[in-house]
């Protein structure tokens, strides 16, 4: 994919469309099989599902909101305790799906980032499930200040990062939940790039790393060995949540690049003001956007759109919580 590149005119419009960003939705991800994934994530990591999902449906706006003709959808969610970015799981059929797998230092990779109290009982039940563990060893790394870490991933290659801190950090999740808190983080192609536009366009503030780190316990916990990484960070405007960006080097790579309904395609919700007008600058930035006709899908009183950023990584632009977007059945 070309590299995108923001004129002077161009990055005052964005710059002043920026501050747009209220809030963030869901972690949606799309599935092969949608009563294996609410398996796994309900019963191996613990979240809570918010209903039954519904019969496949060939909704107008979902279908033109990822350019899926012809294609019917359904969804689930799970609400993440103590995070205001849930997780939402997402299958297509009658229409071609390619899986795609990608490893985690794969530029357009993406993790779901889980605070836990006890990391342990979650690795006892991954251990029997359709997941994997993609740690080194198979079993939590114990790091900064004794907190421990593992990464895995569910049935369909998405990357899930645990990690337990002792004392457990302030959080808004009830006792009895595992489960404590929710982020997440996208491998990137490159990082100079990758933030000027989201700084730009969707007017995070991120927090840019220069240094390359190969700290071997590092590299052995996200089943990268041998490799350095750098990380960058930035909080979601209007949210606590954290979005990291990682860069690999010393690794071979491969950038992935899906379609919308394929297995293995990572979508975040973003929420905004003005949906038009975000679209607009995005394209300004020679963005792209992956919505029919490369236009937002008119809701009537409002729009959504669908885009996707330099890495691969779906953003999808919903507008605020008054504006619900429509549903799949």
């Amino acid at each position: 994919m070309s590299a995108i590149k923001v004129p002077i005119l161009a990055a005052l419009f964005l710059g002043s469309l920026g501050a747009q960003i209220t809030g963030v939705g869901n972690f949606s991800h799309i599935v092969a099989n949608m009563d294996r994934s609410i398996e796994f994530y309900r019963d191996v990591i613990g979240l809570d599902l918010s209903g039954q999902p519904g019969a496949f449906s060939g909704n107008p706006a979902i279908m033109n909101l990822g350019n899926t003709p012809g294609a019917q959808s359904r969804a689930a969610m799970f609400r993440v305790p103590g995070s205001a970015m849930g997780v939402e799981i997402i299958e297509y059929k009658d229409i071609d799906r390619k899986p795609v797998q990608p490893r985690f230092q794969d530029p357009g990779a993406a993790t779901l980032i889980l605070s836990v109290r006890d990391i342990d009982a979650i690795v006892a039940r991954v251990k029997k499930s359709t997941g994997r563990i993609q740690t080194l060893g198979g079993a939590p790394a114990t790091i900064q200040a004794g907190a421990k870490a593992i990464f895995l991933q569910d049935p369909d290659g998405f990357f899930i990062e645990l990690s337990q801190r002792t004392p457990a950090p302030e959080t808004t999740a009830p006792a009895t939940a595992n489960v404590i808190g929710g982020n997440f983080e996208i491998m990137v192609a490159d990082t100079d790039k990758t933030m000027r536009l989201y700084k730009e366009a969707l007017g995070f503030e991120p927090q840019a790393s220069t240094a390359f780190d190969g700290n071997k316990l590092l590299m052995d916990t996200v089943g990268t060995p041998g490799a350095q990484f750098k990380r960058s960070v930035a909080t979601i405007p209007g949210t606590s949540v954290f979005m990291a960006f990682l860069e690999f080097k010393d690794i071979d790579r491969k950038p992935i690049h899906t379609r919308t309904q394929d297995p293995g395609t990572p979508i975040l919700q973003l929420r905004a003001r003005d949906v038009d007008g975000l679209a607009k600058a995005w394209k300004a930035a020679g963005g792209e956007i992956v919505s029919a006709n490369g236009e937002p899908v008119n809701l009537g009183a409002t729009k959504i759109v669908l885009l996707r950023d330099p890495n691969g990584l779906m953003l999808e632009i919903l507008p605020v919580p008054q504006q619900p977007a429509p549903k799949r059945q």
